[in-house]
C-alpha cells in the first residue's frame, strides 16, 4: 500500500476525541477519505460538521451492537468510495480491574475482511497500549486485555499475510487524550488491601483530576501512525514491521522488558532445550508453521 498515489479509504472508530479525532482530521487534510464513527454523533455535532466539510462521512457505531450493524457500517462506507483500505480499531476505554471483551473489534474485522481478501490488499490498525508491553501496577487486567489484543493481532497477521493484508499494532504511552477521564475503577477499593503500596499510589493518580500530565502530544503520535500506514516519511520501506511503539517512555520499557525476557530465556535454557520426546520424532508447531510458509 506504500507509495500508492490514490487516496486511501479509512474506517476509524472512536472519532469523537483523542487519537480517533486527531487521526481523522489529519487523514482528511492529507486528501484521503474517512468513514468516521462514534457511539453518539449527536454529542459531537461541530466535529461531525467539520469532518463532513472536509469530505468525510460520520456514522453512528456502537461496538457492543451485533455484527449485522457493523456490516451495515462497512457497506455504507463502501457504497461511498467502493472499498475500505484501512481499518483503525481505536475505540475503547481503560478498565482497571476488569477484562475488556475483544469480541466487538473482531466483529468489525470480520465485516471488512471479505473485501480486503478479494482485493488482496488492506491494513488493519489495532491500537494497543504500553500496558501491552509492561503493565504498571493496578493495570494488570487492562494489560491482560491488551496482551489478548496483541496475541489476536499476531495470529491475524500470519493468517492474512497470504492475502496481502497487513496488521499493525500501535503501542502508545500516555498521550494528551481523554483516557484519564474514561478510566473505570473496580468496585472493590484497591487501597483497602494495598494501602501504602505502589498500587494505592497509581490508583490515586487516576482518581485525582490534574494529578497526571501526559508527556506525549497526540497530534505527533497520529502523524507517526499516518506515515507508517501510508508508507511515507518515516514509514518508507518499513511495511514488513507489525509493531509501532509510539512514545519514548514505551520504547524504553520495551527495551527493558525485552532484556528481562531474553535473560530469563538464557537462564532456563537447560530446561526448555530438554523437554522433547526421546528420539525427537514429533514436530513442533514452529516447525510445522515454517514448513507451511515455505511451500
Amino acid at each position: 500500500m506504500a507509495n500508492e498515489k490514490k487516496p486511501l479509504v479509512w474506517l476509524i472508530t472512536g472519532c469523537s476525541a483523542g487519537f480517533g479525532k486527531s487521526l481523522t482530521l489529519l487523514v482528511l487534510k492529507a486528501g484521503h477519505h474517512v468513514i468516521a464513527t462514534s457511539r453518539t454523533p449527536s454529542n459531537s455535532t461541530s466535529l461531525v460538521k467539520k469532518v463532513e466539510m472536509l469530505g468525510g462521512i460520520w456514522l453512528p457505531l456502537d461496538l457492543t451492537s451485533g455484527k449485522e450493524h457493523m456490516q451495515k457500517i462497512v457497506d455504507e462506507g463502501t457504497k461511498n468510495w467502493g472499498r475500505i483500505d484501512v481499518l483503525v480499531n481505536n475505540a475503547g476505554i481503560s478498565i482497571l480491574g476488569a477484562l475488556e471483551d475483544l469480541g466487538e473489534f473482531e466483529k468489525l474485522i470480520q465485516s471488512v475482511l471479505p473485501q480486503m481478501r478479494a482485493r488482496r490488499s488492506g491494513i488493519i490498525v489495532n491500537l494497543s497500549s504500553g500496558a501491552g508491553v509492561d503493565p504498571s501496577p493496578a493495570m494488570g487486567m487492562y494489560g491482560a486485555s491488551k496482551w489478548a489484543l496483541e496475541g489476536a493481532s499476531q495470529g491475524f497477521a500470519k493468517e492474512l499475510a497470504p492475502f496481502g493484508i497487513r496488521i499493525l499494532i500501535v503501542q502508545p504511552g500516555a498521550f494528551t487524550t481523554n483516557m484519564m477521564n474514561a478510566v473505570t475503577m473496580t468496585e472493590k477499593d484497591a487501597c483497602v488491601n494495598y494501602k501504602g503500596t505502589v498500587v494505592e499510589k497509581m490508583v490515586d493518580v487516576f482518581r485525582t483530576p490534574g494529578e497526571f500530565k501526559a508527556p506525549n502530544d497526540v497530534e505527533k503520535g497520529c502523524q507517526g501512525i499516518f506515515e507508517v500506514v501510508t508508507g511515507t516519511g518515516r514509514g518508507v520501506g518499513k511495511e514488513g514491521y507489525s509493531r509501532l511503539v509510539l512514545s519514548r517512555d514505551i520504547g524504553q520499557r520495551t527495551l527493558e522488558q525485552t532484556k528481562r525476557n531474553t535473560d530469563a530465556l538464557e537462564a532456563f535454557r537447560d530446561v526448555w532445550e530438554n523437554t522433547g520426546h526421546d528420539g525427537g520424532a514429533v514436530k513442533s508447531m514452529a516447525e510445522i508453521e515454517s514448513e507451511t510458509a515455505s511451500t
